[in-house]
């Protein structure tokens, strides 16, 4: 194999150096037939058949361009900004990114259709810029500077990467294309008129012939087709340039060049959970809250598969305990939560609502034969307005997803036959757990809610749903994560480290003096 592979390479290299010389064997010839065919066309009098079979050929050809041109412009008429973009939004985005890059993008259209010349690109970049930092930073006098030195070279540094893959993508041979020709080109701009003179005045002689007047017919003809597509190709050009633009000031303003991915230590949460644990953590953090006795003990022991929690109907935590679970040997080991029961007093509640903010994924736990939701109201409440506050826009919602837990206890009780089919229930059990179901879903808004049933007594009843669920939610419980600790990084202030840049500075500055006085 590695003589195959060798002696391939040395194949290739050898292709590239007699590749010119195979070029030179096949073009030569081919232009000396080119030569004498025109030569004799002319004397024979088939000079003016040849130029309208061109023209011929021209429309024919020209006729699907000029149809793709028309859905082109239909497509940009549209201003279908989202479509077919070059850039897209970023999955890293809260919704209140997506907000203000919706914003961004209809402002784009607006400045486009107004005047979409170049030399308007540099202001509209400037104003794109302000409003984004009009979205973030409403109260500050100054917002558009609002960013560090680090941060601004972050930005020159991700904008160039971002341009790079935009060039190699979509502009062809541009690899291929050194500064030197571009500068030779520009140096020479200057003469670029007086060609096209001369090219005018000589389609204006030709006009005189029969073979002329064809010629230009067909020249006008491609003009029309490939000048339309030229200025839709720019207009594309323009409008990934403002985009590429609108998502820079997103992640600038939003805080996401305060750190890298590569700088971010351990959050705060996780060292917390170290110390609780004696096995290393695993990325993903599950918490359960819900009403006192709603069965949360009983949840993380039918997760991990092993009496390590209490059971009973009292409350058993006082604080948040951690416990490890694997869903197979496949899914990488998260952390459940137990979290104390909602009790309404505003310490505990406060307690719980730190515990949410640190945690990627929330289980919600409902007793599904328990009424009351006037505690789970009002924390949601607690909870939503905390997740609305303007210092919160930049950071992801921890997935919510609801578990209706004991639903073998609705009525009527003595039925209990599972499955059941929730779809088209048909019996009166199968009805009451849709409209509890229901009615839970539409007080407390969850992304998804799931019945379920875990008793000593009795076969657990929909976990492997609740587990399924999990695994769909892993994904998006991550980046949940890697916000949260981007946040952290940003937010963090180490004194030991602000100190040891000032030290080198100081012994580089001390180097540099000691220096000028050996010198003197």
């Amino acid at each position: 194999m590695r003589q195959t592979q060798t002696s391939l390479s040395s194949f290739l290299r050898l292709s590239e150096r007699i590749a010119p010389f195979i070029a030179l064997m096949i073009g030569i010839p081919i232009l000396v037939v080119l030569g004498f065919g025109l030569v004799s066309i002319y004397r024979e009098g088939y000079l003016l058949a040849l130029v309208l079979l061109i023209t011929v050929l021209t429309f024919l050809a020209a006729v699907p361009l000029f149809f793709l041109r028309r859905q082109v412009k239909q497509g940009i008429d549209a201003k279908e900004l989202s479509g077919e973009a070059w850039v897209k939004a970023s999955k890293d985005w809260t919704e209140f990114d997506l907000q203000v890059w919706a914003l961004l993008n209809k402002s784009i259209e607006e400045k486009l259709s107004e005047n979409a010349d170049w030399s308007m690109m540099r202001p509209y970049t400037l104003q794109l810029a302000s409003i984004a930092a009009a979205q973030y930073h409403p109260a500050r006098s100054r917002r558009e500077l609002a960013f560090t030195l680090p941060e601004a070279l972050r930005m020159t540094e991700e904008v160039s990467r971002r341009y790079r893959l935009l060039v190699m993508k979509h502009v062809p041979l541009v690899e291929k294309l050194n500064l030197s020709m571009v500068r030779m080109v520009y140096d020479h701009r200057d003469k670029q008129e007086t060609i096209q003179n001369v090219w005018n005045i000589y389609r204006l002689i030709r006009a005189f012939t029969p073979a002329g007047l064809i010629a230009e017919a067909r020249g006008q003809l491609l003009d029309h087709v490939f000048t339309g597509l030229k200025d839709e190709v720019q207009a594309k050009l323009k409008q990934a340039l403002l985009q590429e633009v609108a998502s820079v000031v997103i992640d600038l303003y939003s805080g996401r060049f305060k750190v890298n991915d590569e700088e971010l230590a351990a959050s705060e949460t996780l060292k917390a959970d170290q110390k609780r644990l004696a096995v290393p953590l695993e990325p993903l953090r599950v918490c359960l809250i819900g009403q006192v006795s709603a069965g949360k003990s009983s949840i993380i022991n039918a997760l991990i598969g092993s009496m390590v929690a209490e059971v009973n109907q009292l409350p058993s935590t006082r604080t948040a305990t951690v416990y490890q679970a694997k869903l197979d040997s496949e899914v990488e080991a998260m952390h459940l939560v137990d979290l104390p029961g909602l009790d309404g007093k505003p310490e505990n509640d406060e307690y719980l609502l730190e515990q949410m903010m640190q945690s990627d994924v929330v289980l919600w736990v409902l007793k599904a034969n328990q009424p009351a939701r006037a505690l789970d109201t009002k924390f949601k409440e607690q909870w939503q307005a905390w997740l609305d506050a303007p210092k919160q826009r930049a950071r992801r919602q921890p997935i919510l997803l609801g578990v209706l837990n004991q639903v073998d206890r609705l009525a009527p009780q003595n039925e209990w036959q599972p499955p059941y089919d929730l779809t088209n229930p048909n019996s009166p059990k199968a009805k009451n757990i849709r409209d509890a179901l229901d009615y839970n879903q539409k007080l407390l808004k969850f992304q998804s809610i799931i019945p379920l049933s875990v008793s000593e007594d009795k076969p657990a009843y929909n976990l492997d749903e609740l587990e399924r669920l999990l695994d769909q939610y892993y994904e998006q419980g991550m980046q949940v994560q890697l916000n949260r600790r981007r946040l952290e990084a940003s937010d963090s202030f180490s004194v030991q480290e602000q100190f040891g840049r000032a030290y080198r500075l100081g012994k580089s500055l001390f180097k540099s003096l000691s220096n000028q006085s050996n010198d003197k």
